[in-house]
């Protein structure tokens, strides 16, 4: 309800009425004895708080009362509706020439699918340089993949026009229910779109960009993963002696089976990572289609033990190729030879091998058996024989602090502690000396 009114008289003052906020009767009009609309509504409004002058109009008193008038500000406030205050704010503005934007809630509201997607942009995001800038690692595989959840569930479930703000729990939790009941996705698929939500709202709450994070207490879903199937000993005593169709796809193996190699790191591996003089490789790199070279999993750089005659092959394979130098890699693609296979090439050698000892695909898939099977193998294997901190060492697992500075005796004697692990582990399997 308004509490005053402002009119112009004949000689273009204006005069300012009360409404009596209990019978909503005005009260005997008053000059403010300004010609100026916005000067009149701050005089009204400080008789409205101090009280109306008693003089009349046109007596110096009444002058006089009228420029004393105390102004506060903070009542005025406490006594204005958005609409009056946006009303305000346009006469002050038009008085004093002021430039004034005005921000509404609406204003700050953020667009969530255009937000998300920049987010995990990994060229453009602010998050992610500033993420790397700090030494973290994250490589444009993730973010791809990031990008990918955004677009195939967060999209089309909001649409483009809800805001983050919009969102609660409730709302949030149905997204992610929807997705594994109506979906059909796994529940390490919707861990995925939760993590993808929820790393993007935590760094706009902690940055004070929204009030609270709408993603806490979301709860994630059993992955109910399809435990990986490995090998059998004997199975792999076949696959050693086997003519494989390209010896290529054997060495492949043989680095998976002997060190627990990821395919990654198959790929990665170059020219300088061969030391012919030690017997060792030095495991510095993992490569895929997307990041290229980058830094293996967990940025476990590490250096392991390996038989001459198998480090001779690896030496024979790389130089075949036409690009041969120190950082060529070893298994080279024929199409592009200054780059190495994908990573998924490796299965399918793999997979031509078990069915030549008798293990069809139907077999093969109902096992899980995948390249990566190979490295859960040398796991299984090496932890029967040794020391799990040596075995952490050997494959590379996150558990392991691997420390950067030890002397060279120290090395030394950690290399010859792997070797004998090692030697000793697949002598006894495979019956064959091959460290």
């Amino acid at each position: 309800m308004r509490q005053f009114y402002l009119s112009k008289n004949n000689s273009g003052y204006y005069n300012v009425r009360f409404l009596n906020p209990e019978t909503g009767a005005k009260t005997i009009s008053k000059s403010t004895h300004t010609k100026d609309k916005m000067e009149a509504a701050v005089i009204a409004a400080g008789w409205l708080m101090d009280g109306i002058p008693k003089a009349r109009s046109n007596s110096r008193a009444f002058s006089a009362a009228t420029n004393k008038v105390s102004i506060n500000l903070l009542n005025i406030q406490n006594q204005l509706n958005q609409n009056q205050a946006l009303e305000l704010i346009k006469l002050l503005s038009d008085k004093f020439q002021l430039e004034v934007k005005i921000i509404t809630p609406e204003d700050k509201a953020i667009p969530l699918i255009p937000y998300l997607l920049n987010f995990w942009d990994f060229n453009n995001s602010e998050y992610i340089k500033r993420y790397i800038a700090h030494g973290h690692h994250i490589t444009k595989r993730h973010t791809d993949m990031m990008l990918g959840l955004v677009r195939n569930y967060w999209r089309p479930y909001f649409g483009d026009s809800i805001k983050i703000q919009d969102l609660d729990f409730p709302t949030l939790n149905d997204f992610f229910f929807y997705l594994h009941t109506e979906k059909q996705l796994s529940g390490a698929t919707v861990n995925k779109a939760i993590n993808c939500g929820s790393r993007a709202m935590r760094y706009l709450f902690e940055n004070k960009k929204i009030d609270s994070n709408p993603m806490a207490g979301i709860e994630r879903f059993n992955p109910q993963q399809v435990k990986r199937g490995i090998p059998t000993e004997s199975e792999v005593r076949q696959l050693l002696n086997l003519e494989w169709s390209n010896h290529f796809y054997k060495l492949a193996f043989k680095l998976g089976i002997f060190c627990g190699l990821r395919a990654g790191e198959v790929s990665g591996l170059r020219v300088c990572d061969l030391d012919l003089k030690e017997d060792i490789i030095h495991v510095n790199h993992s490569w895929n289609d997307v990041d290229g070279l980058k830094p293996p999993k967990n940025s476990d750089v590490r250096n392991l033990p390996i038989d001459h005659e198998t480090l001779l092959e690896l030496y024979a394979q790389a130089r075949k190729n036409p690009q041969f130098s120190r950082t060529s890699y070893v298994f080279f693609s024929s199409v592009k030879t200054e780059q190495p296979v994908w990573p998924s090439c490796y299965i399918d050698g793999l997979c031509d091998a078990l069915e030549k000892i008798g293990i069809s695909e139907t077999e093969r898939k109902e096992r899980n058996i995948v390249f990566h099977s190979l490295r859960h193998f040398c796991a299984t294997t090496l932890s029967q024989r040794a020391d799990l901190k040596m075995v952490q060492a050997i494959l590379g697992h996150k558990t392991e602090i691997m420390t950067k500075h030890y002397s060279d005796h120290e090395t030394r004697e950690k290399l010859k502690s792997m070797r004998n692990v090692m030697q000793v582990t697949w002598s006894d399997i495979l019956n064959v000396s091959t460290f």
